[in-house]
């Protein structure tokens, strides 16, 4: 099997993995007061300050969640004023409050900045700005910089969801008003993930319970799973740059192989591990069978629909018809990939052109 779904979830990496093992001995509970507690305690602090360092924050600004849809919850339910949502955001953010104003994106799903501004400047009430830092559908990159000034200009907070960012893009983590990780989109384990919090933003409990996480996030930490978050965060890193030339080997091949075919954002800035495309006339689920059936793993979007194919809002919201979104497909890739992987790719989908291209044959030929 090849593995295309590099954005749903990465393989965890070997040094976090054996990170998380040794952990597995630990018996105490972090809040305890014995020697036991004190070791487990002891062993999470150490994880805390490992995600802090690679992000360059203090460790207290450090909050452990089970991932970044938790954290995103978080901040949006736990902040007390105006929300500015760009119209491209994960369901964890873009759904999450009834009162909520959509920033609306441009055709290649970068935010609108002078609408961003209009919109801020009605504002009276202390007011916070949630943009994704990189898509997860289409690998878009927003203008966080470009983004983060007019927040400050505007006397907004801005929070990033940074889960698939992280690695990939450089960021001014510790200017941002909050951002929120999630391990196993960089090679940890899945179940945990962070909410940092910069500066003073405040924010109203989430969970309640016995006041772990300095009362923001209540209930016994994930202590081996932040053992593995920090371990993949301290690990070298791979440079996702060099993903590039297959990047363009696979979207030129593919493009080569049906011309009609459409590579979502193809001029805009993205990270090298994703390619959005649509075969027309072809559904998402049928190439999504037929890349399975091939020994191809890919997506049509995000995975976190309970395993159901829908229409990409974030498609929508660029301007894309629901005609072409049915036949979108995401093939993200990473550190595990080769060219040998990529030829494959292309390869199915080449069969899957041909095979379509008999079905309109021999359904003209009905009708001749």
């Amino acid at each position: 099997m090849i593995y295309f779904d590099y954005n749903a979830t990465t393989p965890i990496i070997p040094h976090a993995r054996r990170a998380m093992i040794e952990a597995f001995d630990c018996l105490g509970n972090p809040s305890s007061v014995h020697a036991h507690g004190r070791k487990a305690r002891k062993l999470l602090e150490n994880a805390r300050e490992q995600v802090a360092n690679y992000f360059s924050v203090p460790a207290r600004n450090i909050t452990f969640t089970s991932g970044a849809t938790e954290a995103n919850n978080m901040i949006l339910k736990g902040f007390e004023g105006r929300i500015f949502v760009s119209a491209i955001e994960h369901d964890s953010a873009l759904n999450i409050r009834k009162d909520t104003t959509i920033i609306p994106v441009d055709s290649n799903g970068i935010v609108e900045l002078e609408t961003l501004k209009t919109l801020l400047s009605t504002v009276n009430l202390p007011a916070l700005v949630c943009v994704i830092a990189v898509n997860n559908e289409t690998g878009v990159v927003q203008p966080i910089d470009e983004i983060l000034q007019i927040c400050s200009d505007y006397n907004a907070h801005l929070h990033v969801d940074a889960a698939q960012a992280v690695g990939k893009i450089h960021l001014n983590w510790n200017r941002l008003s909050s951002f929120t990780i999630s391990a196993h989109k960089f090679g940890g384990p899945k179940g945990i993930g962070a909410l940092v919090i910069n500066g003073s933003l405040q924010l109203n409990t989430l969970i309640e319970g016995g006041g772990q996480e300095r009362s923001l996030r209540a209930g016994t930490e994930n202590i081996i799973g932040a053992i593995g978050m920090g371990a993949a965060l301290t690990a070298p890193q791979f440079n996702w740059e060099t993903l590039l030339p297959l990047q363009q080997h696979l979207e030129e091949n593919l493009l080569d192989i049906c011309p009609d075919a459409v590579v979502f954002a193809k001029k805009t800035q993205r990270v090298s591990n994703t390619t959005a495309i649509a075969m027309p006339g072809v559904l998402s689920e049928v190439q999504l069978m037929h890349f399975d059936l091939n020994g191809i793993s890919v997506s049509s979007g995000a995975a976190c629909s309970s395993g159901k194919v829908k229409t990409s809002h974030v498609l929508k919201a660029m301007g894309i018809s629901d005609e072409l979104s049915k036949c979108a497909l995401r093939i993200s890739y990473g550190w595990n990939t080769t060219k040998e992987d990529i030829n494959q790719c292309i390869a199915v989908w080449a069969s899957l052109f041909d095979l379509q291209n008999q079905k309109n044959i021999k359904g003209r030929a009905r009708y001749a």
